[in-house]
């Protein structure tokens, strides 16, 4: 049976991101399982180049893969994403 993949909303990108970033801060090089998110989701974040990984994100051992860093352009998705928040309230 084909698996259909349900793209992330911007608002859910962020979330993670913050959560992410919070997590790295704090010292800890969470793996793809320790973050609470899907594989299909970092996997989403990588692609996107929002986050890096610490291997290959493919497959059964993806789970299992190091989250190393936000990059750049993860920073300034929160940025932008935060402002556009407050200007709709």
């Amino acid at each position: 049976m084909r698996k259909f993949r349900v793209l992330m909303k911007d608002n859910d990108k962020r979330v993670a991101l913050i959560r992410l970033r919070d997590i790295i801060y704090s010292g800890v090089r969470p793996t793809v399982r320790e973050s609470g998110f899907s594989a299909e989701n970092v996997e989403e974040l990588v692609k996107e180049g929002l986050i890096l990984p610490g291997g290959k994100m493919s497959g059964t051992e993806s789970s299992g893969c190091v989250i190393e860093e936000i990059l750049p352009a993860g920073h300034a998705f929160i940025s932008e994403h935060a402002r556009s928040t407050m200007n709709a309230t």
